[in-house]
């Protein structure tokens, strides 16, 4: 501590200027300067006049942007719940020791790193309604061919699936870095108390893993509020989010008024709504960690 305060404040302002210059650069000014264009009726000219609230009050008002946030929160909720379900599933089945488990494990793992725009061109052949080999072989089989993409109420499950399906091995391997902190001491207290399987793993497992689970359930809720790609791709890069919208959430609309309807001042509207929502629920849920989460070490 000594040696720290008698550092130069010169030479900490040389390693904290490259750090500090990045954040005003991609953060704070992009933050402020689309705030300040939320507030005109700027579309991309040198002509433009101040607005105040009301790109604000027009995107409250108006039912598609209502329900593009509709569809953002059910697919956040859905993909959040399910990447997490699924990745403390496996984390627990490939933590035992087991054949092959290290060979499972990349597996699993392998397709968080490949390109959405990779992933979501393969399965938008696979799952192509009418030539895509898994209606081809459900057909086979005596299935009805489900529309997937193509349907209204088959497109957004089915893009939710491909989410989970890429990214909850990146989960996956968290809760297995959690895992091996966990005494096994715990274990066998709670073992020779009379606990069972199931209570081992509510008293044991899941208060071991809730700073893991804490920063998951942040993580993935942050990214699913910002999820374009899967959806451009998916769709066919349709300006609806199709098919009829019904893939259409709000950063697809945000991308729809900016670059197709060049409404920069209303599109810079919804992003700073899309900004208030997400620091919020993490303002909630850092909040809400410090009835559930335990930092002690085990």
């Amino acid at each position: 501590m000594k040696s720290l305060q008698r550092t130069p404040w010169p030479v900490v302002a040389v390693f904290i200027f490259p750090s500090l210059l990045g954040f005003l650069l991609f953060m704070a000014i992009p933050i402020v300067a689309a705030f300040g264009i939320s507030l005109t009726n700027f579309s991309g000219g040198p002509r433009f006049r101040f607005l105040g609230l009301t790109n604000y009050i027009n995107a409250f008002k108006s039912p598609s942007f209502l329900r593009y946030l509709s569809i953002t929160v059910n697919f956040t909720v859905w993909t959040v719940l399910l990447q997490l379900v699924l990745g403390l599933a496996f984390a627990l089945m490939l933590n035992e020791k087991s054949r092959g488990r290290n060979f499972f494990r990349s597996v699993i793992f392998l397709p968080n790193v490949l390109s959405s725009v990779a992933v979501g061109l393969v399965f938008s052949l696979l799952l192509d309604p009418g030539r895509g080999p898994v209606n081809q072989f459900l057909v086979s089989l005596g299935f009805p061919a489900p529309p997937w993409l193509s349907g209204e109420k088959t497109a957004l499950p089915t893009i939710i699936m491909v989410t989970v399906w890429q990214n909850f091995g990146y989960y996956m391997v968290l809760f297995l870095g959690g895992l091996q902190t966990i005494s096994a001491a715990l274990y066998e207290a709670a073992a020779i108390d009379g606990a069972g399987p199931i209570r081992r793993f509510l008293s044991v497992t899941i208060p071991g893993l809730s700073p893991i689970i804490f920063f998951s359930v942040t993580m993935a809720v942050i990214r699913a509020f910002q999820v374009f790609d899967q959806i451009y791709i998916l769709t066919g890069g349709q300006w609806g989010g199709g098919p009829a919208g019904a893939t259409s959430v709000l950063v697809f609309d945000i991308y729809k008024n900016a670059f197709s309807q060049f409404r920069f001042g209303y599109a810079a509207a919804e992003s700073v709504v899309l900004l208030v929502i997400i620091l919020a629920v993490t303002l909630i849920q850092q909040q809400g960690q410090k009835k559930w989460v335990s930092y002690d070490v085990v």
